[in-house]
């Protein structure tokens, strides 16, 4: 298989970083004015981000040195104190991590060895890099959804493979996600650590218990999935952010009403795309509030290749045109829609955002 060496030191990055912010996610939030920082754009940042980063960027670095990586979070400005508290949280992991889950796998070596501070602030600064078309690189979301986080509710640690521009390799760690909740059926030791949804670009979505036993030659633990087929979009489960902050939930609802679509599931994340690919939920809308927000590329990028392995679509919101992860750290479009399919149905759903988006450009 392509990139079978990607997809395991993915999955297993991913998986010790769910396992951490799984682990540490309540004391964070009982002491929350400690351990979050408030960035530039009144967005939260949690010790948790942090730790997932410097987690997953060492494990990249330590299989692939040369990979460049384009990560969230910067330790610019970041108190040895608090940096401090993101390697004692790393190192109480690796206890936990080391007595749950038994694996030879190797996350540091002699050149990456993460035991200092300076360690954890080389690392996490590795990720810097800021896109392109050319070339490949890894595209990390250390912790999507950081206010879901902080509720306690659903966040997801989201990493994807960006080659020439497109994403080849997507896992999505969903630490607090129990699919009994959304219409599904959980799987035994879900409630560990949650699942871990993965795909490789021409070979299938797949997912399991984050607590399952894996290799990289293995994949007895895994499940295939695909996304539902519908032949009228008033079957369709509508999937939505709950933060107003993120997309227009006004417009969106404009737009389920002539659809038709009646049901709506609300979390936080990418893990929109894990239910999606499962076949729980069947349209993702999420609109600008302000014309001029550029979405990131790390928002959506893993889940990106997940839901097309799953057979669904994911397009731009106004033009029905594939996204674009070569543009640089954004995408160039006006909101983001994936669906279940099929194309006409997809068509139909871009075509009415389009509508509604245009009315607001109209009366601008």
């Amino acid at each position: 298989m392509l990139f079978e060496k990607e997809l395991y030191v993915a999955t297993e990055a991913v998986r010790k970083a769910s396992l951490l912010t799984k682990r540490i996610q309540s004391q964070v939030i009982a002491h929350r004015e400690s351990s979050t920082i408030i960035k530039s754009d009144s967005s939260p940042v949690t010790i948790g981000d942090y730790a997932a980063q410097t987690i997953i960027i060492n494990a990249i670095k330590t299989h692939f040195p040369n990979d460049k990586i384009l990560g969230e979070e910067t330790a610019t400005g970041l108190e040895d104190k608090f940096v401090n508290e993101i390697l004692t949280e790393i190192k109480n992991n690796d206890t936990v991590f080391d007595k749950e889950y038994k694996t030879d796998f190797e996350f540091t070596n002699s050149q990456f060895p993460l035991a200092s501070i300076e360690d954890v602030k080389k690392v996490i600064n590795f990720g810097d890099y800021k896109g392109g078309r050319n070339g490949r690189f890894w595209c990390l979301d250390p912790i999507d959804g950081t206010k879901g986080f902080l509720r306690g509710e659903q966040f997801a640690v989201c990493l994807g493979l960006i080659v020439d521009g497109i994403t080849q390799v997507g896992v999505i760690g969903c630490p607090n996600l129990s699919l009994s909740s959304f219409g599904g059926k959980d799987k035994p030791n879900h409630e560990k650590f949650g699942y871990i949804f993965r795909s490789v670009r021409g070979f299938g979505a797949f997912y399991a218990a984050a607590a399952s036993t894996s290799t990289s030659a293995s994949t007895s633990n895994w499940t295939q999935i695909h996304s539902r087929k519908l032949s009228s979009t008033n079957e369709m489960i509508s999937l939505e952010g709950v933060e107003k902050g993120h997309s227009s939930h006004d417009e969106q609802a404009i737009i389920k009403e002539r659809l038709g679509i009646t049901r709506s599931l609300n979390l936080d994340s990418q893990a929109k795309y894990c239910l999606l690919a499962l076949g729980l939920g069947d349209l993702y809308l999420r609109l600008p509030i302000k014309l001029s927000f550029q979405e990131k590329i790390y928002d959506h990028a893993a889940g990106n290749v997940l839901v097309h392995e799953a057979g669904g679509i994911h397009t731009d919101a106004m033009e029905n045109v594939e996204l674009d992860f070569g543009n640089g750290l954004t995408l160039s479009t006006k909101g983001v829609i994936a669906s279940c399919g099929p194309e006409s149905l997809h068509g139909l759903a871009v075509k009415t955002s389009n509508e509604v988006i245009n009315s607001r450009i109209k009366s601008d």
